[in-house]
């Protein structure tokens, strides 16, 4: 079992995909039955059970992870960064409003794509749609268990500093980081292939799974987007041509797009700020806050999947509705952890919060990741680490247009 994390994720996902078709080709539909002695049920089917090795445990982690990265970073920061981190964050969060907005406007233009399965494909699902008001939503949204986790992270972190053992919290994340990472390697294939096993035996299984397929369209299209205006911004503040910023940057999209992980990404992030003229010992600090809390293609992410699936599942969406979820996606997109699909498990969150069922969420959570290892994670990392560098060579050159600190 130890070789297995020699092998590449994404091989691995390959593989298990081949496996769930294979599988359906040869007719093996009782994989995604219930396994029953007689009449009496045991447990579900072997497909259900696979698909569960990572969604069952994955909130709990990502939860525990949230906390204790938050706490960590708290615990450990000496501050100091003053204006310079202002400037830079003024960027994060422009990017991050400017792809909420580009995302927004993607899924208005093709809305009409046949993405995600209507519910009636779910044979025990029953559930009607329920009108939530918008006050609600946002007091959901505030008192969710995501939200909490990251207020429990904020003292978590207070409490950490107090009593002196930052360094040590930051050691005892980067190993929760590692493992769960190998949890990953793990389970992601076998969701993938238990995702794909019980999509195939539902009624219109291979159409499902080919329209999926139309999200990549979508992220492409609404992604390069803004990726040429971040490079336009750069490069006007930078006073650099395009091709000057295209040739400091191009390296590190590789990178991002073979890792599908921002922080493995930080070496090549660092690299990019130095070809683009910010000292890179100075540019530290703020792209490796970047990796945690800059998260452009994420946000995205979570708010083009989470309005296609609220369309299928037949709610109205209308203007405040896609605000709500706009401010979700930025502020859980901060939680996300730097590691290949942990975000998908964020769009359960959103959809739930918006009336979805919890049924129909993780239906179409376990859908999606199937598509999302593949490419939608990775073009998610490449927006992520490019406004990183990007941002934070932006905020440098302001500050040192003006070096005056806030307090001044």
């Amino acid at each position: 079992m130890s070789k297995i994390h020699e092998i590449p994720l994404l091989l691995l996902v390959v593989i298990a995909a081949a496996l769930a078709f294979g599988c359906w080709a040869l007719g093996l539909s009782g994989l995604a039955e219930p396994i029953r002695m007689g009449d009496t049920f045991l447990t579900k089917s072997i497909a259900g059970l696979a698909k569960d090795s990572l969604f069952v445990p994955l909130k709990p982690l990502m939860y525990a992870l949230i906390i204790m990265s938050i706490g960590s970073s708290l615990a450990i920061s000496t501050g100091g960064l003053g204006a310079k981190f202002i400037r830079v964050l003024a960027f994060f969060l422009g990017f991050s409003c400017i792809g909420a907005v580009v995302a927004i406007g993607g899924f208005l233009v093709f809305s009409g794509l046949p993405v995600l399965p209507d519910p009636s494909t779910i044979e025990s699902s029953g559930a009607s749609v329920k009108i939530i008001p918008f006050a609600l939503k946002v007091y959901g949204v505030l008192t969710s268990a995501l939200m909490i986790s990251i207020y429990a992270g904020i003292m978590f972190g207070g409490a950490l500093k107090r009593l002196d053992l930052g360094r040590q919290a930051d050691q005892v994340s980067d190993l929760f980081i590692k493992g769960f990472r190998k949890f990953l390697q793990f389970t992601i294939p076998l969701a993938v292939f238990g995702s794909i096993t019980i999509a195939l035996n539902k009624p219109g299984g291979v159409e499902t799974l080919a329209d999926l397929f139309k999200l990549l369209g979508v992220y492409i299209i609404t992604f390069g987007i803004v990726w040429l205006i971040m490079v336009a911004i750069t490069a006007a503040i930078q006073g650099r041509g395009w091709r000057f910023i295209l040739n400091a940057i191009l390296p590190q999209a590789l990178v991002a797009l073979s890792t599908s992980s921002s922080i493995a990404t930080l070496t090549a992030t660092r690299e990019a700020c130095d070809q683009m003229g910010a000292n890179a010992d100075e540019a530290t600090p703020f792209y490796t806050i970047g990796a945690t809390i800059n998260m452009v293609g994420t946000v995205m992410g979570l708010l083009l999947l989470s309005l296609y699936a609220m369309k299928a599942y037949g709610l109205e969406i209308g203007a405040s509705d896609m605000a709500v979820v706009a401010f979700q996606s930025i502020i859980y997109a901060t939680s996300a952890a730097g590691v290949p699909s942990a975000s998908v498990v964020l769009l359960q969150d959103i959809l739930t919060s918006q009336g979805v069922s919890a049924e129909y969420a993780t239906y179409v959570t376990g859908l999606i990741i199937t598509i999302d290892t593949l490419a939608l994670d990775r073009l998610r990392t490449m927006l992520n680490t490019q406004s990183d560098s990007m941002s934070t060579v932006n905020g440098l050159k302001l500050y040192y247009k003006k070096p005056k600190t806030l307090i001044d």
